[in-house]
């Protein structure tokens, strides 16, 4: 029996089908390979996503707290009210307007002031409880994606006048979850979240830098008629200074001026005073007490423009009802209604570019500054006073029975408690 062999030729097929199995074996493992890094890839984008998220975040968080401490009056939710509210700065901050130190009125580990994102109205959603109160979690918010939130606390400032914010972000709607520990965030958002912890310091600019020792300061003349300007001073910090001018005085009675007791009226007011004189306009004299000039002023956060036609009393009344303190009005005031405007407790600083006009009975608590000329007018039997401080960058005419009582505890407030909060520059750390 003869067998026969297998043609040389009927066997190549079979060495390439070895070869092609090796390469797609090659091949297999070269797509397993670059689909494990395809996938790396995309965890290491979604880690930086949310890292940029919080850290974005955080910064929101300290530009929200900066604008709620020179914002106005508010609810619990933040909001901002026309009355019956509370100052963000006066709900979690005691300020000592004797020396400008900032303390923090909640100790809370976690803080009670939160937000979370709301697509509702584009904006936070955000809890302001009562400084007394004890922290809670937020109740989770059902939406797509991400939803980030963060939580405000306050720390005390190493020097006077400043405070530290801390602020945590993070990218669930609950900034709480943020705050555990891997195994308690595995559990409940299977750790697909980022959070970070900024503190920022913050410095309070004040809103007046040098407030007069006196209870009337003028760039020019006072010209008096009728019963006489009344000047009261029985602060013997101030020693009893009444008025400081660079002009002169016509018409001045005595018996309206009253100083420390035991001291004589004559060197509680100074007339000429070289530095006044010496001031070309009102703008020189504001920048003397405001520390400031009156376009770079204007630009004070914690600052409101009051807008009125005609008497603008009932303006200001309204404006400090919402929590405004420190008023700004463009050009010339007129106040001539018989109202009793601000608390000695918590005064107002009415700055007016332009010439003031007040009429009739009147009482006003705090510091009254004109740029122009202030003409005051009382011929009725009630009084109309002023419980402060006077600054005038022209002359003042008084006419009948008017009266200015300086209060060193206003000085003490416009220059230690009241102003703008601004960020210290190199002042933070996350």
């Amino acid at each position: 029996m003869k067998i026969r062999g297998t043609p040389a030729s009927a066997q190549r097929g079979a060495a390439t089908l070895v070869v092609v199995m090796v390469l797609f074996l090659v091949m297999a493992l070269l797509a397993a390979y670059a689909n494990r890094s395809l996938l790396f890839e995309q965890r290491m984008a979604s880690s930086y996503y949310r890292a940029s998220l919080s850290q974005e975040v955080a910064e929101a968080g300290v530009e929200w707290t900066l604008a709620q401490l020179n914002g106005t009056a508010m609810d619990a939710t933040c909001t901002p009210v026309a009355s019956g509210g509370e100052r963000f700065a006066d709900r979690y901050l005691t300020i000592d307007a004797s020396n400008r130190s900032i303390t923090a009125r909640s100790n809370d580990r976690y803080g009670i002031i939160d937000c979370a994102r709301s697509a509702a109205n584009q904006g936070w959603a955000c809890r302001c409880a009562d400084a007394s109160a004890a922290h809670t979690a937020q109740a989770p918010v059902a939406a797509a994606g991400f939803t980030p939130s963060f939580g405000v606390r306050f720390e005390n400032g190493g020097r006077g006048g400043t405070l530290a914010v801390d602020v945590q972000a993070c990218t669930d709607s609950v900034v709480d979850h943020c705050n555990l520990d891997i195994t308690q965030r595995t559990a409940i958002t299977n750790n697909q979240l980022s959070g970070l912890k900024l503190k920022v310091q913050l410095a309070l600019v004040s809103a007046v830098r040098t407030p007069p020792a006196s209870a009337l300061t003028v760039r020019g003349d006072i010209r008096s008629t009728g019963a006489g300007l009344g000047l009261h001073n029985s602060d013997a910090r101030s020693a009893g200074l009444l008025a400081m001018l660079g002009g002169t005085w016509t018409g001045k009675v005595d018996a309206r001026l009253e100083t420390v007791p035991g001291a004589a009226t004559g060197p509680a007011v100074l007339q000429t005073d070289d530095a006044l004189r010496a001031a070309v306009s009102g703008e020189d004299v504001f920048k003397m007490f405001m520390g400031a000039s009156i376009g770079r002023y204007a630009t004070h956060p914690a600052l409101r423009t009051l807008a009125c036609d005609g008497d603008c009393a009932e303006a200001i009344d309204t404006a400090y009802k919402a929590g405004q303190r420190m008023l700004w009005v463009e050009g010339d005031l007129t106040l001539s209604s018989n109202r009793t405007l601000a608390t000695l407790a918590d005064p107002v600083l009415i700055i007016a570019t332009g010439k003031v006009t007040l009429g009739g009975p009147m009482q006003i608590n705090g510091m009254l500054v004109a740029k122009g000329d202030l003409e005051w007018t009382n011929t009725a039997g009630m009084p109309s006073t002023i419980n402060g401080i006077v600054l005038v960058g022209g002359d003042v005419v008084s006419t009948g029975a008017v009266d200015i009582v300086y209060q060193q505890k206003v000085a003490d407030q416009v220059r230690n408690r009241m102003g703008s909060y601004v960020r210290v520059p190199g002042g933070w750390i996350d």
